[in-house]
């Protein structure tokens, strides 16, 4: 579906005489507008929450690695920074091949960490931090990419069943009297 949305995108952009990349980016978020107000009626709702998700976890992601470029930055070229590099053990929330390759290539392009190694028997991934003072504030940053990368990689998974309330189960041999 994306890639009918592209190709719409750039034949839009060729109607138009404004065959650019920000001529397609403009036929792009048409495109994306019209099928926001025709979502029912083409039932494409699963695309467009996969397309919504995707776009904020890139620009989220963009912007988290400019601020790492930063800190970085500010380590290298400070003069009384002494930082305290460490390696860290982490088990992720979900031990699937996959979403740890794809979480080790976003920890190691985002500057300051880098992904070592991932057992999958045990769900463990250690990833080394150039500056770990608080290695709770590493895990949470990590966790932070890991809970984005999965809400957007499960955006058509079915919704969870809602849970029904339970009545307390009464003991063995107890009596109802009524």
């Amino acid at each position: 579906m994306l890639g009918l949305h592209i190709l719409l995108a750039v034949g839009l952009a060729a109607f138009a005489d404004a065959l650019s990349p920000l001529g397609v980016v403009a036929a792009f978020l048409v495109i994306y507008v019209a099928l926001r107000l025709a979502i029912d009626l083409l039932g494409i709702r699963r695309y467009l929450r996969r397309l919504e998700l995707g776009t904020a976890f890139g620009l989220w992601f963009v912007a988290e690695v400019f601020k790492a470029s930063l800190d970085v930055a500010r380590i290298v070229l400070g003069r009384k920074v002494s930082p305290q590099p460490a390696v860290i053990a982490l088990r992720l929330a979900r031990p699937d091949d996959r979403i740890a390759t794809l979480l080790g290539c976003l920890l190691t392009l985002t500057p300051g960490t880098m992904a070592l190694e991932y057992l999958p028997e045990s769900g463990l991934m250690y990833i080394h931090a150039i500056d770990a003072k608080e290695a709770a504030a590493v895990e949470a940053g990590v966790r932070a990419i890991e809970s984005r990368l999965l809400r957007w990689i499960d955006a058509d998974a079915p919704p969870p069943p809602p849970q029904t309330p339970r009545s307390p189960a009464r003991p063995e041999g107890a009596r109802h009297d009524g």
